[in-house]
């Protein structure tokens, strides 16, 4: 599932092109580093003029941020009818994701230059076609019975999101399996038993 991205004025987007710029500022993020990942290391290593990156997006931080957290060009799995499986397959692709030397050098990178609402708002954006799925697997699994109605599927998600994350950044796959096999569980329990559950709107009262 590919993500979509806001429309733009002018012509219509090469998604080949687009992929061959997202994969250069991964190759460059997991080689030279965040600091070094231009726009125009980015170009050059991408095989394009840099008024070309700019048409397809609005400033540097923009680009890595898409290509750091968007699909990347790989489809989400299909729901096998088995939530505790679904789960643990989303949470080996997160991990895998986190992990990668890309985000390994983009992820702090961002965090120090994108502070801005803007900045929230593209990410959100950028995220938006996953947490859908992700809501779109609990809903699923309510239909079949395997989980009561109720459970927040954002708060999970930002609970799969955020521990894969600092587990990839801070550790990469080091003890992966048994760091799937338990975060897996957990999101399944919080689902199955959503009574039991903080929420995020009790959260700081």
């Amino acid at each position: 599932m590919k993500t979509e991205s806001p429309a733009r004025i002018g012509r219509p987007r090469d998604p080949d092109k687009d992929e061959a710029v997202l994969f250069a500022a991964r190759t460059l993020l997991a080689e030279v580093g965040y600091q070094q990942t231009t726009i125009s290391a980015i170009a050059r290593t991408a095989g394009v003029n840099t008024p070309a990156i700019y048409r397809r997006w609005s400033s540097r931080e923009a680009l890595i941020e898409e290509a750091v957290h968007g699909p990347g060009g790989h489809p989400l799995p299909r729901s096998t009818g088995d939530l505790r499986v679904d789960l643990t397959t989303w949470v080996h692709i997160f991990l895998v994701r986190a992990a990668r030397p890309a985000a390994r050098a983009g992820v702090p990178g961002l965090l120090a230059d994108s502070r801005t609402a803007e900045a929230r708002q593209r990410l959100l954006a950028i995220g938006a076609p996953v947490r859908a799925a992700f809501q779109d697997l609990l809903d699923d699994a309510v239909r079949r019975g395997e989980i009561p109605a109720g459970a927040d599927a954002m708060f999970l998600f930002d609970l799969l999101a955020g521990t894969t994350t600092m587990q990839g950044l801070t550790r990469g796959l080091e003890g992966q399996d048994g760091f799937v096999d338990a975060l897996a569980r957990s999101l399944y329990v919080l689902a199955a038993h959503p009574a039991d559950v903080v929420g995020t709107e009790a959260v700081g009262q």
